[in-house]
């Protein structure tokens, strides 16, 4: 679904068994050791079979995300928390939307952790795999970059929901910057990062025998969100196109980033995405704040 590795051994229930097949697949069998999910979408399609799960599916088009809200929401201090983030897990009634009908991973299953707890060992496997440090916003399984100043940040970061359903699956997590300055500078910076970023050529073996992965990362038109949310999108697919995608928004309200990850073998429509990410911005948008 995305692309960092983490050691699930910190978690309080066992892991994820899909994902680990993945995992070795990728050749990173060893554990790390940072509290998250092992999320390896970066080459789940590896494993996959050859034949095509659905047709080409162009993107959508549309106007230009735009990485600041229209009326942000100032958090000169802490004014939502991680503990506002657990009120963005859904029910299953609102997973049904993006046809994803288990929950693997519920609220608080998952310890919350740091940015500087997860991001080295992250970053230093998508390095060794030929990733690009500027693209280190591909590997995270929250929102942080795993490369560069930001991974030294001591931010609060959780996991707060996974579901799936075969090969579909859709996963929860937030981050808790300072200020809400802070976490808007973060948006920009994924914003411009995405547009910097079109590919990547990875160090690992593909499906077909090839010696590098092809990875191309879109930005993703932009979504009707409240005027206090900022909301940045992009899509993860590799070789042969729509077979496997990883569709990421990151939707920030004042210090609070909450990030939603869909990783579909092609059932789930990018439209289908698009609207589950605006339904989670309005919610994002009516959250208790400490300054109302």
């Amino acid at each position: 679904m995305s692309e960092s590795v983490a050691d699930i051994g910190q978690a309080k229930k066992g892991g994820l068994r899909w994902w680990a097949c993945a995992l070795i697949a990728l050749g990173a069998v060893t554990v790390l050791a940072v509290p998250a999910l092992a999320v390896v979408g970066i080459v789940a399609y590896i494993g996959h079979s050859v034949s095509e799960t659905s047709p080409d599916q162009p993107f959508l088009s549309g106007p230009a995300q735009q990485p600041d809200a229209k009326a942000p929401l100032a958090c000169p201090e802490r004014c939502l928390g991680l503990e506002s983030a657990d009120s963005m897990a859904v029910t299953a009634e609102d997973a049904s939307q993006l046809s994803i009908g288990g929950e693997l991973r519920g609220v608080g299953e998952f310890e919350p952790s740091t940015v500087a707890a997860v991001a080295p060992n992250v970053g230093e496997q998508w390095l060794e795999v030929g990733g690009d440090g500027q693209c280190a916003f591909f590997t995270g399984n929250a929102p942080y970059f795993a490369v560069g100043p930001d991974a030294t940040s001591d931010d609060p970061i959780s996991w707060v929901q996974t579901w799936q359903t075969g090969d579909e699956t859709m996963d929860i997590a937030a981050r808790e910057f300072e200020t809400s300055e802070e976490a808007s500078t973060f948006m920009r910076d994924l914003h411009g990062r995405v547009a910097a970023c079109p590919w990547q050529d990875l160090e690992v073996p593909s499906a077909g025998g090839l010696d590098t992965t092809l990875v191309q990362i879109t930005s993703q038109a932009a979504i009707d969100v409240p005027d206090e949310v900022a909301a940045v999108g992009w899509v993860r697919e590799g070789t042969p196109g729509a077979r496997w995608r990883s569709y990421v928004w990151d939707l920030q309200r004042g210090n609070l980033v909450v990030q939603v990850r869909v990783l579909t073998d092609g059932r789930i429509l990018e439209k289908e995405v698009a609207a589950f990410a605006k339904f989670q911005a309005d919610r994002l948008s009516r959250l208790e704040t400490a300054t109302r």
